[in-house]
């Protein structure tokens, strides 16, 4: 099993459309795929096409049995796993994730969490093959949140891989791209690529989809696969 974990540096850089897309371009790879919704928002199931109305998840389950009735399965094969209406306590959320080692039941399993961004990652029990990917946006409030994050790694006995992804990068703009180049020459655990900023994102949530199913051929997609890519080469190594 391999586990990501995917959380914003700060409240609204993405991720849950990270997540939900990353997963559907891994399924379309035939790799096993399960998305869960660790943030109380509550937002991944939409993307797969879930009815807001259906608001039960496994933060209201009494036990593991019981949250085994609320997974979902979307129509392209990706199981996913509601956060529902509680908010749960660090130990539940810890409870699960080591609870999920029980759901490896093919060989070749991702399972992609989607985090909340006001839980620090240090907080989750996590594993040296764990990926952890915060998400950044190229402005100034990042800028400060990268170097603090940077300072609080160095005191953190961690052993898992983490690394910072910038999404919604806009090109076009000037204090971007010099965000960007900075971060690349000086960061060491930046990376290599970025996610655009593309209206495709939008338009395929508000279909309660992902961008792979609205616009196979978009420059979204095409950064998907990239992420993806650079995911299993991480794996290997």
């Amino acid at each position: 099993m391999q586990r990501i974990f995917l959380k914003g540096i700060k409240g609204g850089t993405g991720c849950t459309a990270i997540v939900a897309n990353l997963a559907c371009v891994l399924k379309k790879s035939d790799v096993h795929v399960i998305a869960i919704d660790l943030d109380p928002k509550s937002d991944l199931g939409l993307h797969f096409g879930l009815p807001w109305k259906n608001t039960q998840g496994w933060s209201d389950a009494e036990n593991f049995n019981d949250i085994l009735t609320c997974f979902y399965q979307d129509s392209d094969g990706i199981i996913f796993l509601p956060h529902g209406e509680k908010t749960p306590s660090n130990t539940a959320l810890n409870e699960l994730i080591d609870n999920c080692n029980k759901l490896d039941n093919i060989q070749n399993t991702w399972v992609l969490f989607d985090c909340p961004s006001h839980i620090d990652i240090s907080n989750y029990t996590l594993h040296e093959d764990d990926i952890v990917i915060e998400l950044v946006n190229c402005d100034a409030v990042c800028h400060s949140l990268i170097y603090r994050r940077l300072q609080k790694l160095k005191k953190t006995e961690n052993s898992w891989h983490h690394f910072f992804l910038v999404n919604r990068y806009n090109s076009s703009s000037e204090l971007e791209f010099d965000l960007f180049s900075l971060w690349q020459s000086t960061l060491p655990l930046m990376a290599p690529f970025f996610i655009n900023s593309d209206e495709v994102i939008k338009e395929s949530t508000a279909y309660r989809n992902v961008a792979l199913n609205c616009a196979p051929y978009s420059i979204a997609n095409d950064d998907f696969e990239t992420l993806a890519g650079w995911l299993v080469s991480k794996t290997a190594l």
